[in-house]
């Protein structure tokens, strides 16, 4: 198994947790690969719960149901009995475990546009939910409305464990409150994480650079992406033009270049080390950033030579089964709709923007992701709180093994350096409070800029700074006098 798992497992004896199979989906993995690493043997990695039980008592769960796409409902939170699969068994597994100790009950509430509901039942004075989980980008404005409680001010959550996701704790953090977060709880955070899949029949037919490799030596660039995207790409019927018929070096989806744009390293906004933030968009290396995205991804003297016109997910996903095109541009979700694929097919993480980047960088799309949130009216913050603590770390022993056991097994990877690559992914994920509040239009600058199919990427931030920083300014105000 690949070195996430064996970490995992040393992790876990040191726990003293005990093991069990898991579901169908995934969890936070590079928390665990950290933890794993620095913790010493003789150290004992425990959730600090206290040793009281609480009477039976009801912990009820409002989660998120997609309407278009099961893939993105929540399954991570409640499973009424094992029925076989690898996710729920896991969960159900865990859930028994946390009830039996805690003697309480964990209950769902499964509804579509949870974070509507939730407004609804919170203005009304309802206390029906101890704890709501929202899709990030809807839930934002719960915080905003000061309808959510601040995560550290909830008795025995301890969010600098690694079963909660360090990377959101320390990118989620505004007016030092922090509203949503996840960790190894959570599944779709994720499957919702961008990355990159390729051909390795096609990677040996024309004799390129093996990706692995490049990653592992960080020479897997924006530049060496385009290099070997012209390399593939040609007219394969010869008919004179490019269509889906003939071979593609690349696709890009359309929130392929905002993950590109973030896999080189910047951001939309940064702490501005005074417990605010500020904009980061403007400086030499952003825009010299957001002109190679560009160039990779839309020029009209490039397109022709490696990137697939602007098309649907389903037709890329049929080209790239047929092997039609080697690099695509998806989130890992969509692992899926390769199951067709007859070739050997690899995971990437997406590229740096140069080789004197130390660290990848992953975008999350928030858009999908159910947040763990709590409502500002909660009347029994213990409860809630050791409640999501023992989910979490129970999690790691459950969760967390059954997703990569089910990534890497059954979702149709099959080679060991794609389960290295999902432990770089994981560990660099991008969460960014401008990307996702998208403060006067500032998260949608690098969308807009690729949809209007222009190279005025300069005026078109000068056009819309000034309400940016207006909208931002509001804001911090705002989070700066909600309470805890």
């Amino acid at each position: 198994m690949k070195k996430y798992l064996s970490l995992l497992l040393a992790a876990l004896m040191v726990l003293t947790v005990t093991a069990c199979a898991g579901g169908e989906t995934e969890t936070d993995t590079a928390k665990e690969t950290d933890a794993a690493e620095t913790i010493p043997a003789e150290t004992e990695l425990t959730a600090d719960l206290p040793d009281k039980t609480y009477d039976g008592a009801e912990v009820m769960f409002l989660t998120s149901k997609c309407t278009w796409s099961d893939k993105y409902t929540c399954f991570e939170i409640y499973a009424s009995e094992m029925n076989g699969q690898l996710i729920n068994d896991a969960v159900y597994t865990r859930n028994g475990q946390v009830e039996e100790i805690l003697d309480i009950r964990i209950a769902e509430t499964l509804m579509v546009d949870v974070h509507t509901i939730a407004r609804e039942t919170l203005i009304a004075g309802d206390t029906e939910f101890d704890v709501v989980m929202p899709y990030i980008n809807k839930g934002i404005s719960l915080a905003t409305e000061g309808l959510l409680m601040d995560l550290n001010t909830l008795p025995y959550l301890a969010l600098e464990k690694p079963w909660w996701d360090q990377r959101a704790n320390e990118n989620l953090v505004i007016s030092d409150k922090i509203f949503f977060t996840t960790g190894d709880i959570s599944i779709l955070d994720n499957e919702c994480t961008m990355v990159m899949f390729f051909n390795k029949d096609m990677i040996d037919q024309y004799n390129l650079d093996n990706p692995y490799t490049l990653v592992n030596e960080y020479a897997w660039t924006i530049d060496k992406v385009g290099e070997m995207s012209s390399v593939v790409t040609n007219d394969t019927n010869g008919d004179g033009k490019m269509t889906e018929d003939d071979t593609w070096g690349l696709s890009v989806a359309y929130n392929a270049p905002i993950s590109f744009y973030f896999g080189a390293g910047e951001r939309i906004v940064v702490d501005d080390g005074a417990g605010g933030l500020k904009f980061a968009i403007g400086s030499a290396r952003c825009y010299d950033v957001i002109d190679k995205v560009m160039t990779l991804c839309y020029d009209p003297l490039m397109m022709s030579k490696h990137t697939v016109p602007k098309t649907e997910f389903t037709m890329v996903a049929s080209m790239f089964n047929a092997g039609r095109v080697m690099f695509v541009t998806f989130a890992l979700s969509d692992i899926t709709d390769l199951r067709e694929a007859e070739f050997e097919f690899g995971i990437l993480p997406y590229p740096l923007y140069d080789e004197s980047q130390t660290e990848y960088n992953n975008l999350i799309s928030s858009i999908l992701v159910g947040s763990t949130s709590v409502p500002f009216n909660n009347t029994n913050t213990e409860l809630t709180g050791v409640t999501l603590e023992a989910l979490a770390y129970y999690s790691t022993s459950t969760l967390t093994p059954a997703y990569y056991d089910n990534a890497l097994k059954t979702r149709y990877v099959r080679d060991e350096e794609s389960g290295e690559m999902m432990d770089i992914i994981f560990a660099t994920r991008v969460y960014d409070l401008g990307f996702i509040y998208d403060w006067g239009g500032a998260g949608s600058w690098v969308s807009n800029v690729y949809e209007g199919k222009s190279v005025e990427y300069v005026s078109k931030w000068e056009a819309i700074k000034q309400k940016a920083q207006t909208a931002l300014d509001e804001a911090l105000v705002n989070f700066a006098a909600l309470g805890g």
